[in-house]
């Protein structure tokens, strides 16, 4: 069964303290027979008003004992608070795929084909990673999944308002729909 593991830079440093790289080590569990797969999705920011939103989160240097996780910054983005997810997969668990699309200013969306055909359509979960924006009053980005079918789906990296996307990395992590103990929806703030 996967684990998710939740990392937030308050655990190395205070809010008013912010810093441009942040990561610590993290021990898995248990050992691993070989190096499990990590997909890692951005679930809380506190980004100073007034800077623009430049944040990514991913994990680094993963053996079968552990891996680093590293939520950052650049340019004159201050983030006060950031949280990442990492969802790691046992190395044999071929229920589960995963990858990720790069989104950029004039390519927003693509079709995701899987490395083998589900037996039906199956559940997909999708998130963002990095998020590169500029301009506007706040940041409005989403991402989403649609068409999806047995060997794929379209994946979608949106803003509205006067946000401008200028890049972003969206997750995705498809699993059977009948997977038991597995649960996935939608979450929106929207009425």
């Amino acid at each position: 069964m996967p684990s998710l593991i939740t990392f937030n830079t308050t655990e190395v440093h205070l809010w008013d303290n912010p810093q441009q790289k942040t990561s610590k080590v993290i021990n898995f569990p248990h050992t691993y027979v070989d190096t499990p797969r990590i997909s890692v999705g951005l679930n809380a920011l506190d980004v100073k008003a007034g800077t623009e939103v430049r944040v990514t989160g991913f994990a680094s240097d993963i053996d079968n004992r552990k891996f680093t996780t590293n939520v950052n910054t650049w340019a004159d983005t201050t983030l006060w608070l950031g949280e990442i997810n990492c969802f790691v997969m046992r190395p044999a668990n071929l229920d589960f795929l995963s990858g990720e699309f790069s989104a950029t200013a004039v390519e927003t969306s693509g079709r995701i084909d899987f490395e083998r055909p589900f037996a039906t359509p199956p559940n997909v979960v999708v998130f963002l990673r990095q998020i590169d924006t500029g301009g506007g009053s706040c940041t409005c980005i989403k991402t989403y999944a649609n068409d999806i079918d047995a060997k794929g789906f379209t994946i979608h990296v949106e803003t509205w308002s006067d946000t401008k996307l200028r890049s972003g990395i969206a997750g995705w992590i498809a699993y059977p729909e009948d997977k038991e103990n597995i649960f996935s929806g939608m979450a929106s703030t929207f009425q």
